[in-house]
């Protein structure tokens, strides 16, 4: 017996070393990946709108000849490249992947996409084996007649149509939501028609979002259109921070089109495009592409957030080589019944380096907006007339695994005294040769209050900046305290397990640059437990674990009653 177990472990050993030999080995021309880094696969529909910080070539196999391999690379990276010009959009980077995989000699074509080491960005992963049969020119449903082929319509080497089909649901638990004391937090808010009491609440949401995405090229070898149309239907149940009816809505979701033209060789391309689209500046400090949109009230999917998209945005972006220049006026889409009208008009320019230094200078005003802005003393100041300049400069790799990044923003009003300002600065190092690869940053950030007695209003606005692994500096206390008149210290330690696990702790400590007249100055605490973990190719879960302690100012606001928030939230994401 145990002879034939012995006999049966070798051959199971010799059947993997087998599969291990039968495996291509990366090809001489693909890029290589850095020692010590490990990312989690993450799912495009989520990142729709993210800077493409590189586009990395991921190849292997080979033909055998070193310069039919070359020539392949070369041929990849031409219709590659023009995908780093602007924000990652899923029509544009399928069509590319698409017209690659029509090219003689190459199996296996496919992307992924992966965090970036700069924030706010994305590494677009092309990946291909060489060496293979040549593939269909044509394929689809519409080409075969057959649904296995879904979600591809249509696909060529100039053209590609698609499906477009994510499914969301996320099942969520808060123990004391509003620190317990929920009346003194929504008391003044329209849509919070039944919020939950101290103890235990628990609510489940979903959305569906379906459409058709597509791009083709156009009027010769360097020119691109490309467009998505979908709507979305998002529904919730159970008690949520806000209310507790079953509730679904179906509303469009993205509705644009737009121009590419682009010459890889060159290292040069403009972009155009206008409609209900994703976009988000840097890492999220001024605008988050999860603030874009409203998930709340009358729009069920609070925590899943589903909704991400401008009711308008008019984009235009011209690169060359490292230096980048984009024009936007954007109109957040807010909840029909208290929409502002508010418009953020402006201009962007940037010198990147894929891995050295980012430096970035921003200008934008609110030429358009209903809102107006109240400070404590009971002055206020109106949205519109406001201006903004926002300055930027980092570096993703000093030596030795150190990183940096700073950015300031100062703010006024043409129409009102106004002097506001928020500034950032952070440190990060990661110890690639260590198991689990950790990495740790600290963060300081300021964003002003305004100070009693003064003519000058000087509380810094800044409604769009958001985005979880960046600026929701607390998940609990995102909802009761926003990024203004307030300073914050951020320690984040990130480990990454497996290929396919990422988790990240982050502990916040929060305080108002403007304290009360009494000398309360603390918000509290919070320690978060985020773990992205990438299932499968298509699934991929989002955990959260969160527990908020209350400071003074919370205190003074519930009257004494705040307690500890609890929240723990599992969402999963599956996209065609």
């Amino acid at each position: 017996m145990r002879g034939r177990i012995r006999l049966a472990a070798a051959a199971s050993l010799l059947a993997i070393a087998a599969l291990a030999a039968a495996q291509p080995q990366r090809a001489a021309v693909s890029d290589l990946p850095a020692p010590g880094v490990r990312r989690v696969a993450l799912p495009p529909q989520q990142f729709d709108g993210y800077a493409i910080n590189r586009v990395f070539y991921d190849l292997l196999g080979g033909t055998g000849s070193a310069e039919r391999d070359r020539d392949l690379r070369a041929r990849i990276e031409a219709l590659g490249t023009p995908l780093a010009s602007g924000p990652f959009n899923q029509p544009l980077t399928d069509r590319a992947v698409a017209a690659i995989r029509a090219i003689d000699g190459l199996s296996d074509v496919g992307y992924t996409l992966y965090a970036s080491e700069r924030p706010g960005a994305v590494v677009l992963v092309i990946s291909a084996t060489l060496g293979a049969e040549a593939q269909p020119a044509l394929r689809g449903a519409f080409v075969s007649g057959s649904a296995t082929d879904l979600p591809v319509l249509y696909e060529s080497a100039d053209a590609l149509l698609r499906l477009q089909l994510n499914v969301w649901a996320g099942a969520y638990a808060d123990h004391n939501p509003w620190f317990g004391a929920a009346p003194a937090f929504t008391a003044q808010s329209p849509i919070a028609l039944d919020p939950p009491g101290p103890g235990w609440t628990s609510w489940a949401e979903g959305m569906v979002e379906f459409g058709i995405a597509g791009a083709s090229r156009v009027l010769g070898p360097d020119f691109y259109v490309f467009g998505e149309l979908t709507g979305m239907t998002s529904g919730a149940t159970g008690q949520d921070l806000f209310r507790s009816d079953t509730r679904t809505e179906t509303m469009w979701e993205k509705v644009y089109g737009g121009v590419l033209w682009a010459q890889a060789a060159e290292q040069r391309a403009l972009r155009l495009s206008v409609g209900r689209q994703n976009w988000q500046l840097n890492n999220g400090f001024l605008f988050s592409r999860y603030a874009a949109g409203a998930n709340a009230g009358p729009n069920p999917a609070l925590y899943l957030n589903p909704r991400t998209t401008y009711q308008m945005a008019v984009l235009a972006e011209a690169r060359m080589g490292p230096f980048e220049a984009e024009f936007f006026d954007l109109d957040p889409a807010e909840l029909k019944a208290f929409d502002s009208n508010t418009r953020f008009q402006g201009l962007r320019a940037a010198w990147l380096e894929s891995k050295g230094w980012d430096l970035g200078l921003a200008a934008y005003r609110v030429p358009e907006s209903n809102t107006v802005l109240r400070s404590p003393g009971g002055g206020s100041v109106p949205r519109e007339g406001q201006r903004t300049l926002n300055l930027r400069a980092g570096h993703r790799d000093f030596g030795d695994g150190f990183s940096a990044l700073a950015e300031a923003a100062f703010q006024d009003n043409l129409d009102a005294d106004v002097s506001a300002r928020a500034w950032y600065a952070q440190l990060a190092y990661t110890a690639a040769a260590l198991p689990w690869k950790p990495s740790l940053l600290y963060r300081y950030a300021t964003f002003s209050g305004d100070k009693p007695g003064s003519a000058t209003y000087e509380a810094f606005d800044a409604p769009l900046s958001s985005g979880l692994d960046e600026w929701v500096q607390g998940v609990n206390f995102k909802k009761v305290v926003t990024n203004t008149n307030l300073n914050s210290s951020r320690v984040r330690l990130n480990l990454a397990p497996t290929d396919r696990l990422n988790l990240t702790l982050d502990y916040y400590h929060l305080w108002a640059d403007v304290p009360l007249a009494t000398g309360q100055s603390s918000y509290g605490n919070e320690i978060d437990l985020i773990v992205r973990w990438s299932l499968t190719e298509r699934l991929f879960l989002l955990g959260v674990a969160g527990q908020a302690w209350p400071g003074n100012l919370i205190q003074t606001r519930a009257q004494g009653t705040a307690r500890p928030w609890t929240t723990a939230q599992v969402s999963l994401f599956w996209g065609f």
